[in-house]
């Protein structure tokens, strides 16, 4: 796993499509502009109005609510469980697991947080979550002891890889995954592959109810805001068949 960790840090970011479409562009610009190369300037206007499309309009938005969360939108807390397991990623995450662990309250809920030094140079990167974690519950009235730090993590797989070691000595535990909406899909395929029985909830979602409507057209033109949600669609759907396929 050493190899994909490495691998998925340097690759991704060169095939985010907002950042390879810029390449793209750039380059097909060059052989069909400068270099007065006809088949380059199809490809360059094709690419253009592609990534227009896709900046103009919440195309990754639709795609995250339609394919990645829309399932998710009415989902209910289970009656009983042991374990709320928070992979790292988001604070929203964290806060949410802790309204979950109030609400069995006074039933004891531990909370098991999955974290780590993602950074490929260790030396200079730090694990930045847990620091904020612990600052929320020192400021709430959970004990202590119903918190367990898993600090070893880099990434979704080794979150789940984690919790399996964590798991080994501990039989017929109910657990809940408390993560992103558009995290969720991800996470329970690898959960699977690990034959960990667990069930999923939503943290918080990136799309709206209806992310794009004609009457609207004008207010959902926000390039950074579009472009970020396609990026993080595309990620997700790449991890899926990553993960489908290695695991």
């Amino acid at each position: 796993m050493n190899l994909y960790f490495y691998v998925s840090k340097i690759i991704t970011p060169l095939i985010l499509p907002s950042n390879f479409f810029i390449f793209a562009l750039i380059i097909f610009l060059y052989l069909g502009i400068w270099k007065k190369k006809e088949k380059f300037k199809k490809i360059f206007f094709t690419f253009f109005v592609v990534f227009s499309l896709i900046s103009l309009l919440p195309v990754g938005e639709n795609l995250i609510y339609h394919i990645l969360e829309k399932k998710y939108k009415n989902n209910q807390i289970p009656k009983n469980i042991d374990y709320i397991f928070v992979p790292s990623g988001s604070k929203e995450r964290v806060v949410q697991a802790i309204k979950i662990k109030n609400y069995y309250s006074p039933t004891k809920v531990k909370i098991i947080y999955s974290s780590g030094n993602a950074a490929l140079d260790k030396k200079n990167g730090s694990d930045h979550e847990t620091p904020f974690v612990k600052t929320i519950i020192d400021n709430t009235k959970i004990d202590k002891q119903d918190i367990v730090f898993l600090p070893n993590a880099r990434n979704t797989i080794e979150n789940f890889k984690e919790l399996k070691s964590f798991l080994s000595a501990k039989k017929n535990k109910k657990i809940l995954l408390v993560t992103s909406a558009s995290h969720l899909n991800r996470s329970l395929i690898i959960a699977k592959k690990y034959n960990i029985e667990i069930q999923g909830f939503p943290s918080s979602f990136k799309s709206r109810n209806n992310p794009f409507s004609l009457i609207n057209f004008y207010q959902n033109i926000n390039v950074q805001r579009n472009l970020y949600y396609f990026d993080v669609f595309f990620k997700e759907m790449l991890g899926i068949f990553i993960v489908t396929a290695i695991l």
